[in-house]
């Protein structure tokens, strides 16, 4: 029998083999069926639907989630307290390029579903709608479901779908793990055409949901003596348990969080709380001012904004952290995502680096201490990567936004990488794409 695929091919031969083998599905899932080129899960799937519902079906058929039992579906699962993270770190990137992204619960339905409106549009036609059921039992062959079903990331491209309606789209999904008991909470799904299924996807979809898994809180149970049940805790918590630590890498909107909350900070008390987390003994309004704007002129700006931090941290920490003066400075414990990058560095820990960078420090910030201290970690974090990481963890740091087009990153993942590794594969269509860039930048430079 011939090897078949084991993950999405580009080629249009394998296109050809899939629609080929959708029109006779009894005999292409057939265990006699010896010349069967699609994958494994696609056929196991295609076996399973076959027994359940017709080919020629136009949208889920079993009811969804409307109204208040979608409020309350929402308001009880565990993306609702992780969707600020989610929208920074996958829904924004793939909603500007086109896609659409859906957050599911474990039994398939969508609780969310975010894209541009025309993609939205065409995508109800198909019944794929906030709500809906997309369980492998409703509407067949799909990755959500196959997410859902086998605990692990799929692709599924075009004519893999088995319901003939929705083979004009294709999809990648992850499942959404309890990271203490590795049961299946949810789905993380990016549907769209083609680059959906892209070799960028499925990576980015693994970063996602394991930043998510690191945000979830923990799982409390419900006292009985059957199995623990998940709930949530969110903004109706008290804040006054738990460490205190600050959220400034790799983030557009910086946040503090105190055991299961977090709260958002504009970008100058970000920029303030950094320099003076990273000064314990403190710092006067005239350093502060130089740091943050260049100027001893800004020393009356500096202080109006230092009584509005010193409210907002009076707001959420009570007198767990406060803000002393002369010198302004920091009074009680406080931990950061930079702190703990920094000592990973220090230590050579590749993992614990990956597990707490999470791209530049404050990268909107335009203070001039800020730039500098933003440039250095970056330099270091690189640099140890460069030195010791192995290919897996080297691609894992490709992911950042910050290295999208660093080329030495990607051929040190290729030289590292095994001939057979899907990063290698990833890298190499980076690579690719980043050359033809430049090829096209040098050509148009040329004709100018």
């Amino acid at each position: 029998m011939p090897s078949r695929p084991a993950r999405i091919p580009d080629d249009a031969a394998y296109r050809h083999e899939v629609l080929r083998a959708h029109e006779d599905l009894p005999a292409a899932t057939s265990p006699d069926n010896d010349r069967r080129m699609v994958r494994d899960p696609v056929l196991e799937s295609w076996r399973r639907s076959l027994d359940l519902l017709p080919r020629d079906a136009a949208a889920p058929v079993r009811a969804g989630l409307s109204g208040a039992e979608l409020a309350e579906a929402r308001r009880q699962h565990a993306f609702s307290a992780v969707l600020p993270l989610l929208q920074e770190r996958l829904i924004d990137p793939a909603v500007e390029a086109g896609l659409l992204v859906a957050l599911g619960d474990q039994q398939g339905r969508l609780l969310w579903l975010e894209g541009p409106s025309r993609q939205r549009t065409r995508a109800e036609d198909v019944g794929f709608t906030v709500g809906a059921d997309w369980s492998e039992d409703a509407i067949g062959t799909n990755a959500p479901a196959l997410a859902l079903a086998s605990g692990s990331a799929i692709q599924v491209a075009g004519a893999e779908h088995y319901v003939e309606a929705i083979q004009g789209w294709s999809c990648s999904a992850v499942p959404l793990l309890d990271p203490a008991t590795g049961e299946v909470l949810g789905v993380i799904d990016v549907t769209g055409d083609d680059r959906a299924v892209g070799p960028l996807v499925l990576p980015l979809l693994r970063a996602a949901a394991r930043a998510v898994q690191a945000e979830l809180p923990q799982r409390e149970d419900d006292g009985a003596d059957t199995a623990p049940v998940p709930r949530f805790q969110r903004t109706d918590a008290d804040p006054r348990t738990g460490d205190l630590e600050l959220l400034i890498t790799g983030r557009r909107t910086s946040l503090i969080r105190r055991g299961r909350v977090t709260a958002c900070l504009s970008g100058r008390h970000a920029e303030l709380l950094t320099l003076l987390h990273l000064h314990p003994d403190g710092m006067g309004a005239g350093e502060l001012a130089e740091s943050l704007y260049g100027s001893l002129d800004a020393v009356g700006t500096v202080r109006a904004e230092v009584l509005r931090l010193r409210r907002v941290l009076e707001g959420f920490t009570g007198d767990a952290l406060t803000l002393g003066s002369r010198p302004y400075r920091l009074q009680g414990e406080l931990g950061s995502d930079l702190l703990r990058t920094r000592a990973a560095v220090d230590a050579g820990d590749v993992d614990d680096v990956l597990a707490h960078y999470e791209g530049r420090l404050l990268p909107a910030s335009e203070a001039p201490e800020i730039r500098r201290l933003r440039e250095w970690t970056s330099t270091v974090v690189r640099a140890l990567m460069l030195e010791i990481a192995d290919h897996e963890q080297l691609w894992r740091y490709a992911q950042l936004p910050e290295n999208g087009s660093d080329l030495e990153v990607l051929m040190a993942v290729l030289t590292l990488a095994p001939p057979d590794a899907p990063e290698r594969a990833a890298a190499a269509a980076r690579a690719e794409a980043l050359e033809a860039e430049g090829q096209e930048e040098r050509t148009g430079a040329d004709v100018r």
